[in-house]
């Protein structure tokens, strides 16, 4: 009995042992194509994750460069810099310039603002009491004082040649009509940049046009090359002293790392994001062995239902078993889908999350930039939209259609706001045309006019002669003129009587436009650095000291003057305009 119960259970196994090695390799496959399946799709989520990251990380380093281009050609403008230059060896005129430039560093942040002759050697520095000085010091071989030399915006990367600290450079020519006598630059530190990446867990580098990289969270990657030198760009950075003395070897990924780049900024710069792959094989894995668990118990479901048909004593127990297995799996299966699950939200969270901020901090910049622009045009809209409407409820329809007639003026007006804003943003050069000074007197005062009665200032303003004109872009000088009268009645906010008067007076060649607060007038330290950028006189909060060294920058790019001087009582700042010759006497008005 036994030895026939024996040969049965050979027979049987010999039997089952060709569908035993079909179900091993349907489990196989099946563990295969869920590996491939999970694992791309995990590459797919992180990839793009990656690329909400990596632009996100681009548009804040690229704001940060473009936030100080236009620095250096303010800091230009200043007319001690180009004394200075024309006589570089009188001891007062060199303190006050490294006393100005140490001001505008500790202002804005800057590592290091200074001003070199046309030979490249530095006559002033912020850093000019400091070890490290840079004055006396010559930089004519580093390109971004040879691009400025030659009349354009230099910019450059790399470590100092004086500090050995490593720093983005930007140099703008400072000229006298067609002369370049001279170059203002500034240094960015950008290794908080880094800092800030390695804190938040990012393994990010920048590269140049070269393929050098020059920032990294990473410290190791720091000047290596992603490929192989060319004699000529070895001899070019040793030339320059860009990065020192390094070596330049050639970084090889691991093979595990995901490198995402993006472009960056204007010198050829690339953004990398290093991403481990690892954690998409990990997902890989865990789904492999999910599905082939339930494969397997699949086909042994089957087997054991086979095995069923021929054992009905066998039946009851695989039965019993099986809905065990089956109860412990689906626990299994259904907790580590919700780990997945759960994974998957908080990753696509992550991923809303940073495309969301990306987009916070590009509105939160076109809200800064307009906002302050079209202010009081909107709320001259809104008074004359007002006004309108009261006019018709009287029938009164004449003058109802004057305030509609006002209110599509400043619609356009407005529109040539977003225009100008665009043209400042390209560095555009003025739209200078002949423009009737009366007009520019009404619109003035039509948008000063709700500061003026929110403040309950009197503005008297001289009646233009019918004809003047000044040659002028007409937004910008309205833009000068608004500041002004805004400064003005900010002088006056203490005061119980608030007065600003408007004067004209005209010659053969000028116009010019005196605008007098009766205010407390000008100390001494506001008239020695009126025209600074970020010098102010305001409570914190209340101003960056930007609008009278902008509107200095408007005023002589319409080959104007601005000028302030202290009357009794009072401020009165006078601009001086080229004199301008209507082509048709009806539009004086």
């Amino acid at each position: 009995m036994s030895a026939s119960l024996h040969f049965s259970s050979a027979r049987a196994v010999r039997a089952a042992a060709p569908f035993l090695g079909l179900a091993l390799l349907l489990v196989a496959v099946a563990a295969w194509l869920a590996f491939r399946l999970a694992q791309d799709a995990a590459l797919a989520e992180l990839e793009a994750h990656g690329s909400a990251r990596i632009d996100y990380h681009a548009r804040e380093l690229d704001g940060a460069l473009e936030r100080f281009e236009h620095l250096p050609y303010l800091i230009g403008l200043q007319p001690l810099l180009v004394e200075l230059l024309y006589s570089p060896t009188e001891a007062d005129r060199a303190h006050a310039a490294n006393r100005y430039l140490s001001f505008v560093q500790s202002r804005s942040g800057i590592a290091a603002a200074y001003v070199m002759e046309a030979g490249g050697t530095t006559l002033a520095a912020s850093n000019w009491d400091q070890p490290t000085s840079f004055v006396g010091r010559n930089y004519g071989f580093r390109p971004y004082v040879q691009e400025a030399l030659a009349g354009r915006t230099g910019r450059f990367y790399g470590v100092g040649a004086t500090t050995g600290e490593p720093g983005a450079f930007i140099a703008a020519p400072i000229a006298v009509g067609a002369d370049v006598i001279g170059v203002a630059a500034i240094k960015l530190n950008l290794a908080g940049f880094e800092s800030g990446w390695r804190q938040g867990g990012e393994n990010i580098a920048v590269a140049d046009a070269a393929g050098v990289i020059f920032l990294a969270s990473d410290e190791a990657r720091r000047y290596r090359s992603l490929e192989p030198l060319s004699i000529p760009v070895r001899e070019r950075l040793h030339q320059t002293r860009q990065y020192g003395e390094a070596p330049f070897a050639v970084l090889q990924p691991a093979p595990h790392e995901l490198v995402l780049a993006r472009p960056l900024g204007q010198l050829g710069w690339r953004l990398l994001l290093f991403s481990d792959r690892r954690a998409a094989s990990s997902r890989g894995l865990a789904a492999a062995a999910i599905v082939g668990l339930a494969t397997a118990l699949l086909l042994a479901a089957l087997g054991l239902g086979w095995q069923h048909r021929r054992r009905l004593a066998e039946r009851l127990a695989a039965r019993r078993e099986l809905a065990r297995i089956s109860a412990d799996l689906e626990q299994r299966i259904a907790a580590r889908t919700a780990e997945l699950t759960a994974a998957n939200e908080l990753l696509h969270a992550t991923q809303d999350a940073a495309i969301q901020t990306g987009k916070l901090a590009v509105l939160g910049q076109m809200a800064a930039g307009i906002s302050h622009e079209l202010a009081q045009p909107l709320t001259a809209l809104s008074t004359l939209s007002d006004n309108a409407a009261r006019f018709l409820a009287r029938d009164d329809a004449a003058t109802a259609s004057e305030n509609l007639a006002h209110i599509g003026d400043l619609c356009r007006h407005m529109g040539s706001i977003v225009g100008q804003l665009k043209a400042f943003a390209r560095k555009e050069p003025a739209m200078l045309r002949a423009v009737p000074v009366s007009r520019v007197i009404a619109d003035t005062l039509m948008l000063i006019e709700p500061r003026r009665r929110e403040t309950g200032t009197l503005i008297e303003a001289a009646e233009a002669t019918p004809g003047l004109a000044v040659v002028a872009d007409l937004v910008r000088l309205e833009q000068v003129l608004v500041n002004l009268m805004r400064n003005g009645i900010d002088a006056m906010e203490d005061q119980a009587g608030r007065r600003i008067e408007i004067r004209l007076a005209a010659d053969a060649a000028s116009v010019t436009i005196a605008i007098r607060d009766h205010g407390p007038g000008l100390d001494a330290a506001a008239q020695a650095h009126l025209f600074e950028p970020f010098f102010t006189t305001k409570p914190t909060g209340k101003g960056l000291g930007l609008g009278l060294a902008l509107s200095h920058a408007i005023v002589t790019e319409m080959n104007a003057t601005l000028s302030a001087r202290n009357v009794e009582p009072g401020a009165l700042f006078e601009l001086r305009l080229p004199r301008g010759q209507l082509a048709d006497e009806r539009t004086a008005d």
